[in-house]
């Protein structure tokens, strides 16, 4: 459990892709961070749950992913 006395710069309400990135990026800048996620353990993690099978843009190939996504006439990528 959570010491709800405890004093937190951010609260990011919600467990999902968007959520997760906020509370990251907050962390990282040296504010304090409580993420509150209501959903069964289950549900927990909102959209990101269906998109399993999306790709990550990076720049080189890793242990993990395989090689960049190619890069379209605009020079952009697309990500959704």
């Amino acid at each position: 459990m959570v010491d709800l006395t405890k004093k937190f710069d951010v609260l990011v309400v919600g467990g999902g892709n968007a959520a997760l990135c906020a509370a990251i990026s907050a962390r990282r800048a040296g504010a304090s961070v409580l993420v509150l996620e209501a959903a069964p353990k289950f549900y927990r993690g909102g959209n990101s749950r269906h998109t399993r099978n999306m790709r990550c843009a990076h720049d080189s190939a890793t242990e993990t992913l395989t090689g960049p996504i190619p890069r379209r006439n605009s020079g952009t990528i697309c990500s959704g």
